[in-house]
């Protein structure tokens, strides 16, 4: 294979690639389930440019993950060194994030708006020195051209020359992308329509010459749907009043506070927090203090103004909630709910898509071919439906890794079902936690399904071992000392105490003996909210399967990814426990994808002891 960076094609990479060259030939969408450690990345990457200068193609690598920006930018670069190709590469990370202006707080409509406000008065020195009348600027085209020759750039290096040059290095990336081979970028240059149609048309590109990789795939359907939904709090309203007081915006005070009224006279409830909320009712009520036009108006002028003067304005915020809640019905849910914060409750009035094919249906049958690709990608037969994915094949393939080196159990003693949840219960799991810290050597990761119910149980729990406490809300740094100082007891044998679907049970690794061990301790399905009811009732509707796609399915995929931080290559070696006896009933059984080896038994800790000696 020309364009495959590595030596050596493992066995079941090599039935990826062939699937991936075959989908790609006849113009489809290969839904491929492949564990860690088969290659997809340098798979995709190699059969894609292959089609890419046969058919004069453009491929866009598509991840939620900015280590795996990493990760191409790298298969690419090995690729140019074997093959000594001049492919050209653009890693496009969002605007906001490549800008070289002071912009520290500014986010969404803010940034844009303060973005498009310095460009349109001519005051921002990077883009002019990008963009003169005539076009890109002459050092603008040298520097460009210096750029491509120099091949695959990773944007942090792109963000560093363009500081160096006084350049704007986001324009400096869409100048290269018009003749880039490869567009490494974050799903919404894709799927949000909006920024779609903006990067389409600046790079001179039509869909039908796309070819599609999306990286992490199982992310894909909620990250639509949450670009697709928008909200509007007490708290926004509230600090949007205090802005219009200190500009002087004397008209907007009265209709805000009526529109804060509205709000608090919506989310009075009888007994649960939360309820329902008709499109024409909310409209129908403002309308009653202003025409609902006149009022979006009136907030994108003021908060056009006030961006002028302090980059940022709630105002602008309010208008474009109520822009969107005039949005269509089907796929959609609207509801009022109180939620608690850290200076007590607010309400938040929500806007939330259900259905992410509604924007992902029309993307995969316009582009040439594509692949959706993830180590949880089950069932395969559920992304094909909640993406609306009409010409899709679908495989399943299995771990590269030696089953010898892993100890898959499921321990049938204990539940986290609400029902049974009391004191006695979160005892035992305890119990069974603190065996299996002290059964499984080195480091151990604990995933639990919410904070609350980690810190219900694991006020019992008991080890000689460091306690490494996962926190909800931790920064990019927190998290990073907080890996680093867990990697470093390695010896010794450290805990984490983790929650499935957080921080640390995703997108990241533990190679070698950094982690010996992971439990998974019950099962995370979704707390049964009025917007999940809604999704389960839409899915029943739609496919007959609500139950699995909006409440089973998602949870074991949780569950998969978490158990998946222990074993990263053919050489690691570590216990996968799942701790719950729901794992053994069939209809949560039948979604583990690999059940290899995958063992039920209470008697833990004589496998753990003989797979460990």
């Amino acid at each position: 294979m020309e364009f495959f960076p590595h030596e050596i094609v493992r066995e079941g990479q090599s039935h990826l690639i062939e699937d991936l060259d075959l989908a790609f030939a006849e113009g489809k969408t290969l839904l491929a389930h492949a564990p860690t450690g088969l290659g997809k990345t340098a798979s995709a990457l190699s059969v894609a440019l292959k089609y890419a200068f046969q058919k004069d193609k453009k491929i866009f690598f598509l991840t939620n993950r900015h280590t795996q920006h990493k990760i191409a930018v790298d298969t690419l670069r090995m690729i140019r060194k074997k093959t000594g190709k001049n492919i050209s590469v653009v890693d496009l990370i969002g605007k906001k994030w490549m800008c070289n202006q002071e912009i520290s707080q500014l986010f969404g409509t803010d940034f844009n708006e303060f973005c498009r406000t310095l460009v349109e008065k001519g005051e921002c020195e990077f883009y002019s020195n990008v963009h003169d009348k005539n076009g890109l600027t002459v050092q603008a085209q040298v520097l460009v051209k210096r750029l491509q020759d120099e091949g695959p750039l990773a944007n942090e290096e792109l963000v560093l020359v363009g500081a160096e040059e006084k350049m704007c290095s986001y324009e400096l990336a869409l100048s290269m992308a018009k003749k880039a081979k490869v567009i490494i970028g974050d799903y919404y240059y894709l799927f949000n329509p909006f920024v779609q149609s903006t990067i389409m048309k600046k790079m001179q590109v039509e869909m039908d010459d796309v070819i599609l990789i999306v990286d992490e795939g199982h992310n894909l359907p909620s990250r639509v749907t949450d670009m697709l939904s928008s909200s509007l709090s007490s708290i926004m309203i509230k600090n949007s009043i205090m802005e219009a007081k200190k500009f002087g915006y004397q008209g907007l005070i009265h209709w805000l506070q009526e529109l804060n009224s509205i709000i608090n006279h919506l989310g009075e409830f009888e007994k649960d927090k939360e309820k329902l909320v008709r499109k024409d009712d909310f409209i129908y009520r403002i309308k009653k203090v202003v025409n609902y036009d006149t009022f979006i108006d009136e907030l994108e002028i003021a908060a056009d103004e006030i961006r002028k003067k302090q980059r940022k304005s709630y105002l602008g915020g309010i208008s474009s909630f109520l822009e969107s809640w005039q949005g269509a019905d089907e796929g959609y849910v609207r509801t009022i709910e109180e939620k608690s914060g850290r200076n007590g409750s607010f309400l938040v009035l929500q806007y939330s898509c259900l259905d992410p094919a509604i924007a992902t249906k029309e993307i995969f049958q316009k582009v040439h071919a594509a692949v959706v690709m993830s180590g949880t990608l089950s069932p395969t037969f559920m992304y094909k439906d909640v993406l609306g994915i009409t010409n899709a094949v679908e495989k399943t393939y299995t771990s590269p890794f030696p089953p010898e080196n892993r100890l898959s159990l499921i321990i049938p003693e204990t539940s986290t079902k609400f029902t049974l949840r009391n004191e006695v219960m979160y005892k035992t799991i305890a119990e069974k936690c603190s065996d299996l810290a002290a059964l499984i050597p080195g480091n151990v990761a604990f995933f639990f399904p919410s904070y609350s119910l980690r810190d219900e149980i694991c006020q019992f729990f008991r080890s000689s071992k460091e306690l490494f406490w996962e926190k909800s809300d931790m920064s990019k740094e927190e998290k990073e000392v907080f890996l680093n100082d867990f990697k470093q007891v390695k010896d010794k044998g450290g805990v984490l105490l983790g929650v499935t679907g957080a921080n640390f049970a995703e997108g990241v690794d533990f190679p070698g003996d950094l982690l010996q061990g992971v439990v998974v301790v019950g099962l995370p399905l979704a707390r049964p909210t009025l917007k999940n009811q809604e999704v389960i009732k839409y899915y029943d509707q739609k496919y007959h399967k609500g139950w699995d796609y909006g409440y089973i399915f998602p949870a074991m995929n949780k569950c998969i990814q978490s158990a998946g931080r222990c074993i990263r290559s053919e050489t690691d070696k570590g216990a996968v426990i799942y701790l719950e006896e729901r794992f053994a009933w069939q209809k949560y059984y039948d979604c583990f994808p690999d059940r290899i080896g995958l063992r039920v038994s209470k008697d833990y800790s004589k496998f753990v002891k003989e797979f460990f000696s």
